[in-house]
């Protein structure tokens, strides 16, 4: 007995799940020989077509669905689209394994990690106890790459030495606050 693809979408529609998917298993085979020749095996064969079956199920309840095809070669289309999202997946893995084997081991990876981490803390905990003005100047100076005479400029300093003096002040009270990091906020 076999159900034309009006059949079982109006089945899937009506709740007849049963017959139409027993009808949709017939279209296993050729997309289990498909995903195994293209470098898959029997499970992923079985999660596949189980997506695929979903997706049919849930577009046959979207009022506006009509399958142009029959329910098998939609079956397959979208498996073969779900096998190939699925290796370009495996692939991306593949090579970010392959990047961290051939570089540093993974644990001096995570401790530089950890570290890095440590020393934004640390670098976050300077800024927010710096004062305003320090933190913009040496925002400017070494995130913008602006140079003294713009520096000057910009926070109306009379030159560009007394900038430099006022940069050289902000850095020598970041390193206090490194060394002793429980202080007041400055007003600088």
């Amino acid at each position: 007995m076999s159900k034309t693809k009006i059949d079982i979408v109006a089945a899937l529609r009506k709740g007849k799940n049963h017959a139409a998917i027993q009808e949709l298993y017939q279209s296993y085979p050729s997309i289990s020989k498909f995903i195994r020749r293209n470098g898959g095996d029997e499970f992923d064969a079985r999660d596949i077509f189980q997506d695929a079956l979903l997706i049919l199920y849930r577009n046959t309840q979207k009022n506006d669905f009509e399958l142009t095809c029959a329910a098998g070669t939609y079956l397959y289309s979208v498996s073969r689209f779900l096998w190939k999202d699925v290796l370009k997946k495996r692939n991306k893995e593949t090579e970010l394994s392959k990047s961290l084997k051939s570089n540093l081991p993974l644990e001096t990876e995570l401790e530089t990690f950890q570290e890095q981490q440590i020393q934004a803390k640390k670098l976050a905990t300077v800024l927010l106890q710096l004062g305003e003005k320090c933190k913009l100047i040496l925002e400017a100076y070494y995130y913008q790459k602006m140079s003294m005479k713009d520096i000057a400029a910009q926070f109306e300093y009379s030159s560009v030495n007394s900038a430099k003096t006022q940069k050289y002040k902000c850095i020598e009270r970041a390193k206090k606050i490194a060394a002793n990091p429980i202080t007041t906020p400055s007003k600088f």
